[in-house]
């Protein structure tokens, strides 16, 4: 490949799943159910053969080739096939037993969106089994889809654990019948409706949750943190922030899921900035504009109290 070609973006879509969660027939479906072929040509790169097969025939009406991963250096042989067909845009058939693979994607395959497939039949022991692989997939995912689920009920005891190895996604069920809709909504224990909100251990999870989502809930409010919460500076620009560490999956994946904190700029007078450590604290809430335009939380500190750490310093996503 020369220079001009490899500096050429070619828009790049991922599909992840465990073996036979239906990649195969999703890529497909994709490309004969859309006009691409009209303006171009797509390229299917399988890192993973599963039960079904691509019906290349047709896939080749439609301005589509289909090339299997035989082994060796995938940079190497995505740029092969890319030299080979020249094509427009790529869908990439993701393998679980290579966790790596997206990293090893040549630069000018630009990924544009991913989505991860989970099969309903296999999930549970899937979460049992291979919950690191899992968050992998989720996390680099645009969009999840739990297939063949029968019905958003099943899916409940699941909702925070996702939507904290992603807050990002969006998470669809599809059912036996492939009917479509919004997976699972977020359950509060509270009510929205009052102007003052006790947070306890098990209220912290859920409250950060719906307001990464929605922060116009808690416009206002008073938030009263009766479970000790860590105050932290910011590395980045000296900020304080308080909040929970929280474990999505394994100790490997911890994450520190906070609010920031606005002391001693007028309306805090009297409240001292405090140390980084441990407080319980009352707040008021206010929704402003962060980076890249996105609304999100902070909290304006009426009263911070000194207090032990808990005994339980991890919050584990999947027993709230």
């Amino acid at each position: 490949m020369n220079a001009a070609e490899t500096t050429k973006l070619i828009d790049t879509r991922l599909v992840y799943g465990f073996p036979d969660a239906g990649k195969t027939s999703y890529i497909q479906d994709c490309v004969m159910n859309d006009r691409f072929y009209k303006r171009g040509y797509t390229l299917v790169l399988c890192f993973e053969e599963g039960e079904a097969a691509y019906d290349e025939a047709a896939l080749e009406e439609k301005n589509t080739a289909v090339v299997y991963y035989g082994g060796g250096d995938v940079k190497e042989f995505c740029e092969g096939c890319i030299e080979a067909f020249r094509p427009d845009r790529i869908y990439v058939e993701m393998n679980s037993g290579m966790p790596e693979l997206r990293e090893q994607l040549p630069e000018c395959m630009k990924v544009t969106f991913a989505a991860a497939l989970i099969d309903w039949d296999t999930f549970q022991a899937c979460y049992a089994a291979s919950l690191q692989e899992l968050r992998q997939m989720v996390a680099e995912s645009n969009q999840v889809t739990f297939r063949g689920c029968p019905s958003r009920r099943v899916l409940e005891p699941y909702s925070q654990a996702f939507r904290v190895m992603n807050p990002n996604a969006s998470y669809l069920r599809q059912d036996p019948m492939g009917y479509h809709e919004k997976a699972f909504d977020l359950f509060v224990p509270f009510s929205l409706d009052a102007d003052e909100i006790s947070v306890g251990e098990k209220e912290f999870l859920p409250l950060w949750l719906d307001s990464f989502d929605h922060p116009e809930h808690y416009d206002g409010k008073m938030l009263r943190f009766t479970d000790p919460l860590e105050v932290r500076r910011d590395g980045t620009d000296g900020l304080l922030a308080c909040g929970r560490v929280v474990m999505a999956c394994c100790m490997a994946d911890l994450q520190f899921m906070s609010f920031e904190l606005l002391v001693n700029a007028g309306r805090t007078a009297g409240t001292a900035a405090p140390a980084e450590g441990w407080y319980t604290m009352d707040a008021q809430a206010e929704v402003v504009t962060g980076s890249y335009g996105r609304r999100k939380l902070r909290l304006i500190p009426k009263a911070i109290h000194h207090a032990q750490a808990p005994e339980t310093l991890i919050l584990d996503s999947r027993r709230q």
